[in-house]
């Protein structure tokens, strides 16, 4: 699959869910394809997950989805078993599985060489653990929503699907403000307390 068929797909499937994207190509896909200020784009390698944990339990009502790499869930992956253990029902994750690190030069993940994400999320008791290599798969892995447990969408997608050096621009903002700009949107919808603004 190709990582920008994906992110359109997801983003049309998101409506005003909150999302924090990891590092990498995705987040700039996704601020080009539909960009929500209930979006954190570009966070630091391995917070992503651990992040949405938190806030899926936090906001119990509301869904929640971690877009992440290979290689960013692979730093912290000891966070599917807290996911494991405490079920969010109302999180999404969603590994864009390329198994190479690109933005540092194409070498291998782990993944790249074996690895099976969604086998470990298996392993460390997410139930709905799948990996998905076609868009029609994923699409019906994100039709069937969240809800029902926790989930874990590994999308196999082409190393190599990315223009070269400076093919993207910058963001219009960093990532402060963006997470500002998330919070308020969570505040204007009533999602959360007004203290959260600051």
């Amino acid at each position: 699959m190709n990582r920008r068929d994906v992110i359109e797909v997801f983003a049309r499937r998101r409506g005003d869910a909150p999302v924090i994207v990891g590092p990498g190509v995705s987040g700039r896909m996704l601020f080009e394809s539909d960009h929500r200020p209930a979006t954190i784009y570009n966070m630091d390698m391995g917070y992503t997950v651990p992040m949405c944990v938190g806030l899926a339990m936090a906001l119990p009502a509301q869904p929640v989805y971690a877009l992440e790499g290979d290689g960013s869930l692979l730093t912290s992956l000891g966070v599917l078993t807290t996911v494991g253990r405490y079920r969010p029902p109302n999180l999404g994750i969603i590994v864009l599985d390329n198994g190479v690190y690109l933005t540092t030069g194409a070498l291998p993940t782990a993944t790249g060489t074996g690895c099976d994400l969604a086998g470990i999320g298996r392993a460390a008791g997410i139930a709905r653990a799948v990996a998905v290599t076609t868009l029609d798969d994923f699409e019906r892995e994100l039709e069937r929503g969240v809800g029902d447990g926790p989930f874990l969408v590994v999308a196999r997608v082409e190393p190599q699907d990315r223009p070269g050096p400076g093919g993207y621009r910058a963001y219009p903002f960093d990532i402060v403000e963006s997470a500002i700009r998330f919070r308020r949107d969570l505040v204007d919808r009533g999602l959360v307390p007004p203290i959260w603004a600051v």
